[in-house]
């Protein structure tokens, strides 16, 4: 922790630091000691070059709210190179709360990860690199999931069909229609809203918390918890409607393959929703 004693001087650096970013940023709240520990981390040359930036990111890392706002707009602003690899809105939107997300809210273990930022070159640019290397990993993402064929028994949940459910009937049931069962999740799953597929993504493959993806998305928790229940509701009913449209099965078997969907939707998805 940074304390400067009484008749002690500023350190140079971190009294510039500071000067550029109260006067940029003078809606913003940062303890001087915070910046000094900043500033100490990354070194003085970052700090006379890009002082002002590194008060934001250090007052961001900080849960500062105004920072926040602010790092938010610039993240806006990087949206714009992620439109050069898919300009589909849906896909920059959901680029653009993945990388909040990472940037911005912690795992209560280590700081959010803009607190990395070093101040070698403008924080907008490092946001630009940042969500260009985030929708690349997306796009990746996507091209490997369709490159995987739809009847692979050892993709996609091939192994999810037959693992055991704990129930013998359900079992059954899934070991016959397999194919059927992750069809239908796959499907259902491509028709969700993008919003609600993210926060599905983030709850159950990056295992973000209900706090922390109410933070990505800058809403309150109980918001973020209706996004995933919502996800997890619809996918049911949707692959529930698919099964009952695509499989010939009794009143009795209907019931348990209803069941058998809810008991499996989140691990099927930790499959269907690889981290990008």
């Amino acid at each position: 922790m940074y304390h400067r004693l009484m008749g002690e001087p500023e350190d140079p650096a971190v009294e510039a630091a500071w000067r550029a970013g109260t006067a940029a940023f003078p809606d913003v709240a940062l303890a001087r000691e915070r910046l000094a520990s900043h500033v100490a981390r990354h070194g003085a040359d970052a700090a006379a070059r890009h002082g002002a930036d590194l008060f934001l990111a250090c007052a961001s890392a900080h849960g500062d709210p105004a920072a926040l706002r602010h790092v938010d707009a610039l993240l806006v602003a990087a949206s714009h190179a992620v439109r050069q690899i898919d300009a589909d809105p849906a896909f920059v939107d959901e680029a653009r709360q993945r990388l909040r997300a990472a940037l911005l809210v912690g795992d209560g273990a280590a700081p959010p990860r803009i607190a990395a930022y070093a101040g070698r070159g403008p924080l907008r640019a490092w946001l630009g690199v940042s969500a260009v290397r985030t929708a690349l990993m997306m796009e990746r993402a996507r091209k490997r999931a369709k490159e995987v064929p739809a009847d692979d028994p050892d993709e996609l949940g091939g192994a999810l069909a037959l693992a055991s459910t704990g129930d013998p009937e359900l079992d059954l049931l899934k070991r016959q229609h397999a194919a059927a069962f992750r069809a239908a999740l796959v499907e259902a799953c491509a028709g969700l809203e993008p919003r609600l597929r993210a926060c599905l993504r983030m709850h159950l493959v990056d295992e973000l918390s209900i706090d922390e993806i109410g933070a990505a998305y800058g809403v309150h928790r109980a918001t973020a918890a209706r996004w995933v229940q919502r996800a997890r509701d619809e996918l049911a009913a949707t692959s529930h409607r698919l099964l009952i449209e695509r499989l010939r099965l009794s009143a009795t078997e209907l019931d348990r393959l209803a069941a058998l969907v809810r008991s499996q939707l989140d691990v099927s998805l930790s499959q269907l929703l690889p981290a990008e």
